[in-house]
């Protein structure tokens, strides 16, 4: 593995644009929807309860390629984290370039354990030094699937995953941009000069639609009822019926009464196909529901659609973040119910309970790494409000200490204990034993690795995973691979399922999954754990209908 190339930069004026217009101008290839794309994405602007979280947006598009080899990775469970370890070791020397009246030249080498700013170069060639405080100067984006957990902990491995995307993924982009919504400043990064030009002359021929203010009232689309809850399901196939959620959620209480847990997240699966592109998908979900983590990542396994509200980790300048979620209220159809709701979730002694237990576990997760007395929660019990629901969140700081580094970060916190439970390593087993299926991508975490040693992920949750390759055949491949594990001695949930009914399909048959699911304690009510886990795909639902043609 050869030392990091150098990076051309670049800044032109954001003019108040999103990251999807600049992603869609630059790096998404219509004509080949297997080429390789990501976008990080915060909204601008964003609401006041979580301002702070929407500064940047990160958008790339295919690898460097060095040697002839595309600098793209997907290690193994076994392999993930030590791969990682080796990708900074072997970042060499961070370079950055300068551009003045003579021209694009390489700059000089920086010790790796620098976090001096690196050259670059205004539009109007005056010079300026590119902030430290951008997230992303170089490195990786990638993601990491909640199988990672396996090479973390010893843990049972009994179900199978369908889906056909790799555990782990991470590439080093040829060129990318970070768009700085704060200061409204749009860094480009190129790996040879010319393509500064190139990708400037990208944007000032594109014709950029404003994707703002198209989004119908909320209200219209609120669920009602319990009934019309479930009348909203009624044209994709769940993994999971109602009986069988509430069944693991009683079983779950039971290892709870049992002193085995004190809470346990149970999700299930939902799968539908569509006409839509994946683009398209992630276009509505972002208009109806924007969050600070969300993510689109075109791949040649298929796409990965996020709106994600969650941050698993962030590490810059060796500080720590971790931005816990839980507990959960559908939003009010006025003000004042919205109100009443909100306030229903701060008395509500189930819902503390619950996310303070997550909080502790969190404080604990980053007390491995983190220097002693650094651990502090910041902000607890805030309420945080999306299109569909809101929720309680709480944020925990710290200082990494010198002896590790941004792996052994991911290694003390993954995967979310928000979407586990606690203790940890025990739900995991659980989950294991009573999901149908194996999580797949769902609940893992995607973002960001800089070279530096920063880091930022999110959790993959409010999310949805899309395949081209997947046709009509393949609800009975994955019934097929769920009748594997029953002859193995494992009861699989979901082989006597039939969709309650089917999208029409006229000549694309794309396969769309999501996963959803909530925190079982040990005063749960099953029948309403299960439409609070359907509560939380409201916004996914809508941008699929609202997409299929």
């Amino acid at each position: 593995m050869k030392p990091m190339q150098p990076w051309y930069w670049r800044s032109l004026p954001l003019e108040q644009r999103s990251g999807s217009e600049i992603f869609a101008a630059l790096f998404r290839p219509d004509a080949n929807p297997d080429a390789i794309a990501t976008l990080l994405e915060s909204p601008a602007p964003t609401s006041e309860d979580r301002s702070q979280l929407a500064r940047y947006s990160i958008c790339a598009g295919i690898p460097r390629i060095i040697d002839g080899q595309p600098q793209l990775w997907t290690p193994p469970v076994g392999e993930i984290l030590p791969f990682l370890q080796q990708l900074l070791e072997c970042k060499g020397a961070g370079s950055a370039s300068v551009q003045g009246a003579g021209g694009e030249r390489a700059g000089g080498a920086i010790p790796a354990t620098s976090h001096q700013p690196l050259a670059t170069s205004h539009s109007l060639d005056s010079r300026l030094p590119i902030p430290d405080s951008l997230p992303f100067t170089g490195g990786w984006l990638g993601w990491l699937g909640y199988d990672l957990a396996w090479e973390i902990e010893k843990l049972p491995y009994v179900k199978s995953d369908p889906l056909p995307f790799p555990v782990a993924y991470w590439y080093e982009p040829e060129c990318f941009a970070v768009l700085d919504h704060l200061e409204q400043i749009l860094w480009l990064a190129v790996s040879v000069p010319q393509q500064l030009d190139d990708l400037q002359e990208r944007l000032e021929k594109s014709e950029v639609k404003s994707q703002k203010s198209k989004v119908k009232n909320n209200c219209e689309f609120r669920i009602q009822s319990a009934e019309g809850e479930a009348q909203r399901y009624s044209e994709f196939l769940l993994l999971t019926h109602q009986e069988e959620y509430e069944t693991a959620v009683c079983r779950a209480k039971k290892y709870i009464q049992a002193g085995d847990i004190f809470q346990a997240n149970l999700s299930l699966r939902f799968e539908t196909s569509t006409s839509a592109s994946s683009w398209q998908i992630y276009q509505a979900l972002q208009q109806i529901n924007p969050s600070p983590f969300a993510s689109y990542w075109q791949t040649p396994w298929g796409a990965v659609i996020s709106c994600s509200p969650e941050r698993l980790v962030q590490l810059h300048d060796r500080q720590v973040q971790t931005r816990p979620i839980a507990g959960t209220r559908s939003r009010g159809a006025t003000p004042a119910q919205d109100r009443d709701l909100a306030q229903d979730l701060l008395s509500n002694t189930k819902e503390i309970a619950e996310h303070i237990m997550l909080v502790d576990l969190e404080r604990n997760d980053l007390g491995r790494v983190c220097e002693w007395g650094s651990v502090v929660v910041d902000e607890l019990l805030a309420i945080e409000r999306y299109s569909h629901v809101m929720h309680l969140v709480s944020n925990i700081t710290g200082t990494l200490k010198p002896e590790y580094n941004a792996i052994d970060l991911i290694r003390a916190v993954f995967p979310g204990g928000t979407i586990t439970g606690c203790p940890k390593v025990r739900c995991m087993e659980i989950i294991e034993e009573l999901e149908p299926v194996r999580r797949s991508l769902f609940y893992g975490s995607c973002g960001y690795l800089d070279w530096r040693g920063n880091l930022d992920l999110n959790i993959l949750i409010r999310t949805l995973l899309y395949s081209r390759e997947q046709k009509a055949g393949s609800r009975e491949q994955s019934k097929r691979a769920e009748g594997a594990e029953e002859a193995e001695g494992e009861k699989s949930r979901a082989t006597s399922h039939q969709p309650l009914a089917t999208l029409p399909t006229p000549d694309s048959r794309n396969q769309v999954w999501g996963q959803v699911g909530a925190g079982i304690v040990a005063d749960s009510d099953p029948e309403r754990e299960w439409y609070e886990s359907l509560h939380k795909a409201q916004a996914q639902i809508i941008a699929l209908k609202r997409t299929e043609k």
